[in-house]
């Protein structure tokens, strides 16, 4: 008796066990540009978008991928990135050029002055959360971003 219910709560672990597993992804593309400057390629949240897109946002690596800009990137005017071992949820794909390096997301009659991008929608006048945002419940590859 003590022999099944041992190997009963053995399989129940497993089970469980696999049933909480979170699912992990990637997603992966392109970005392409035509400046100069520094280039963050970001898979944010809502909150860290809600954050990324206020005036005078200190840029930084995290949630983010820096490209530091040399001769063979510009000349190429594209960049690939990827995005390892991201969990289900919703995010945004969103890139900034800091094209005058001062490490902030510039804007000007509340646009942003430098240039942006995202995976989806990217509509003039700022990117409202509910363009870009996307339910990761699969791998997405092939992403083109044009800024």
């Amino acid at each position: 008796m003590v022999k099944k219910a041992m190997l009963f709560l053995g399989i129940l672990f497993m089970v469980f066990a696999f049933a909480y597993a979170e699912e992990k992804y990637t997603i992966s593309g392109e970005v392409t540009f035509q400046y100069e400057g520094n280039i963050y390629i970001c898979l944010l949240t809502m909150e860290e978008f809600r954050d990324f897109i206020i005036p005078r946002h200190e840029l930084s690596e995290s949630p983010c991928k820096v490209i530091h800009m040399n001769t063979d990137l510009k000349k190429a005017g594209k960049v690939s990135f990827t995005f390892n071992n991201v969990p289900k949820g919703t995010y945004c794909v969103f890139t900034y050029q800091d094209v005058n390096m001062n490490g902030e997301v510039d804007f000007e009659n509340y646009r942003m002055n430098e240039p942006y991008g995202s995976y989806k929608e990217t509509p003039w006048g700022g990117p409202p959360w509910g363009k870009v945002k996307f339910d990761l419940v699969k791998d997405i590859t092939g992403i083109t971003i044009e800024m």
